[in-house]
C-alpha cells in the first residue's frame, strides 16, 4: 500500500496501520450497532407514547419520562451519527494509507465522546488507536 506521498511505508508502519485499521473498523461497527440501538429505542419510546395515548392514560409523570427519554435518545442519536462519520473518515484514511489525513482526524476528544455516547467498545478502541496513531511517523512532504 502506497501512502499519499507515493512512497511505500516501512514494514513497521505497515503493521501499525494494519492494527489501527482493525481497531477503527471494530469501533466503527460497534458505533453503528449503537446507532441502530438508539433508533430502536427512539421507536420504542414513540410506540409507548402511542399506546399510552390510545389507552387514555393521562399521567404527567409518564409523559415527562417519555419526553425526556425521547429527547435524550435524539441527542445520543445525533452525536452517534457524528461519531460514526468521524470513524468512517478515519477508516478511509487508514485504508488509503494516508497518514497525514489520519493524524489530522485523530482526536482524543472524539474518542472520549465515542466512549460516552457510542459505548465502551468504540470509545476504548478509538482511545487505543489514538495512541498508536500518535506514534506513527509524520509524513515527509
Amino acid at each position: 500500500m502506497a501512502s499519499a506521498s507515493g512512497q511505500a511505508p516501512s514494514p513497521e508502519v505497515e503493521r501499525s496501520l494494519g492494527s489501527i485499521r482493525t481497531m477503527v473498523l471494530v469501533a466503527l461497527i460497534f458505533a453503528i450497532l449503537a446507532l441502530i440501538g438508539e433508533i430502536v429505542a427512539l421507536g420504542l419510546v414513540g410506540f409507548a407514547g402511542a399506546v399510552i395515548s390510545k389507552q387514555g392514560i393521562v399521567s404527567p409523570v409518564a409523559s415527562a419520562e417519555l419526553g425526556l427519554i425521547g429527547f435524550l435518545s435524539v441527542i445520543f442519536l445525533i452525536i452517534d451519527v457524528v461519531v460514526v462519520r468521524c470513524a468512517w473518515k478515519m477508516y478511509s484514511a487508514v485504508q488509503n494509507g494516508d497518514i497525514a489525513a489520519l493524524k489530522s482526524l485523530n482526536s482524543l476528544g472524539w474518542a472520549i465522546v465515542a466512549l460516552i455516547f457510542s459505548g465502551v467498545i468504540p470509545g476504548v478502541l478509538l482511545l487505543i488507536a489514538h495512541g498508536r496513531i500518535e506514534d506513527l511517523p509524520s509524513p515527509q512532504v
